[in-house]
């Protein structure tokens, strides 16, 4: 990959500074006052939604994922200039987008360098954006890690190899593989909208009211297809391979996020991931809530991007990326996924066929880290969408980065 200049990092620490001293900048007030932080209880809805999807770890309790040393900055290249993208039968401005998507960041790479960085609705280059099921790759990621590490053989091992207190559950003989492609055959219905769903249920026993441990709840599951039969998207998978990692290297998913990824990539800013309690021995969410500046979203995508290499030294092996992020099996291939929805599916990262294959990290409410390898190009966007997910608002983004592509021709 290109360059990569290293660079201490200050602002964060001058800004942290400040508020502790009990000082608020004109900005910072303005913003606070615009888009208040919630509870755990009304965040979910205006006027504290915005504000909160950025200030998570002052709603639920966090681990820190620990940057070090130098920073990798980020080379700026030449800057997309009054950008308008097509929809439909008219065109549209950046800033109709900013506003119609209630966007809050948006960072284009191309060729290693930023051609476009944008913040709205109060947020800036040091907010902390919720990854939603982002997550959910970044814990592919340390799968792949883990491997390369030789704590786990295979793939096609059962997942209970490793996680002996998953044996006589419904995951005991379930190959690691299936869990990545979210077709290990155990029961879960994944909708948002329903009180009455598995979703719902775990959200609220494991992170709202911390009540159950999230290792538990995924001890409860049953199966009731077999293994690849199926493509269903269900958080408790990737809780698993959250249970796996942490079990074959003794550690919590945010020291070793730091140790692979944070630190060695260089990220500007410390960040976070949400537990399902309080305390030493409390459990990441797998599935969820890593908080992180969008820059540092953007870098994870570069790193994607160059297939594991980062500043000449290749910190995951290229099979690795290439295996992930490529359909593997006819229940994950493109349009096979749901009627009439066109995306594949790799370990936990969604594909696009078509001209420019490409794939995505994507979370509710409109969380996306897009990477176009033929274009050299990564998309880095959060969204606070007032619904968990609104397709007419999918569509959109992806009319948006075909907008970036024919930007940067």
């Amino acid at each position: 990959m290109g360059a990569i200049r290293a660079s201490q990092w200050g602002l964060g620490a001058i800004l942290l500074a400040a508020a502790m001293a009990g000082f608020a900048s004109p900005a910072a007030a303005d913003e606070a006052a615009e888009y208040p932080v919630g509870t755990a209880d009304s965040m979910w809805n205006d006027p504290y939604m915005i504000g909160s999807y950025r200030h998570w770890d002052e709603i639920y309790p966090v681990r820190t994922i620990r940057r070090g040393g130098e920073v990798s900055e980020l080379a700026y290249g030449e800057q997309i200039g009054a950008l308008t993208y097509r929809r439909g039968d008219r065109q549209r401005t950046i800033d109709e987008y900013f506003e119609r998507t209630r966007a809050v960041g948006i960072v284009v790479i191309k060729d290693d360098e930023i051609v476009f960085e944008r913040y709205g609705h109060g947020a800036d280059e040091t907010s902390q954006f919720t990854s939603m099921s982002v997550a959910k790759s970044i814990v592919s990621t340390l799968v792949g890690f883990a491997i390369d590490d030789g704590l786990i053989e295979s793939v096609d091992d059962p997942i209970d190899k490793y996680v002996p207190e998953l044996t006589g559950t419904g995951y005991e003989g379930v190959p690691i593989r299936a869990v990545l492609q979210m077709s290990s055959g155990i029961r879960f219905i994944e909708e948002y909208s329903s009180s009455a769903s598995d979703s719902y249920r775990i959200w609220i026993e494991t992170v709202h009211y911390r009540t159950k441990r999230l290792d538990d709840y995924v001890a409860e599951m049953e199966r009731t297809q077999d293994p690849y039969f199926d493509f269903n998207y269900k958080g408790v998978d990737t809780a698993a391979l959250g249970w796996l990692v942490a079990s074959v290297t003794g550690r919590n998913l945010s020291d070793y996020a730091a140790e692979k990824i944070w630190i060695p990539l260089g990220m500007e800013s410390d960040a976070s991931w949400g537990l399902d309690g309080r305390g030493e021995d409390a459990t990441e969410i797998a599935f969820c809530c890593v908080n992180a500046t969008l820059r540092d979203y953007a870098r994870f995508g570069l790193f994607m991007l160059h297939r594991g290499e980062w500043n000449g030294a290749q910190l995951l092996p290229e099979a690795w990326v290439d295996a992930a992020t490529v359909p593997d099996g006819e229940q994950v291939e493109p349009g096979r996924l749901y009627p009439g929805y066109p995306l594949g599916y790799g370990f936990q990262w969604w594909t696009f066929a078509g001209d420019e294959p490409a794939y995505s990290a994507i979370g509710v409410n409109g969380q996306f880290i897009y990477i176009i390898p033929g274009r050299n190009m990564v998309i880095a966007a959060n969204h606070v969408w007032e619904d968990f997910w609104d397709n007419s608002l999918e569509k959109e983004f992806y009319a948006l980065v075909d907008g970036f592509v024919a930007a940067t021709d």
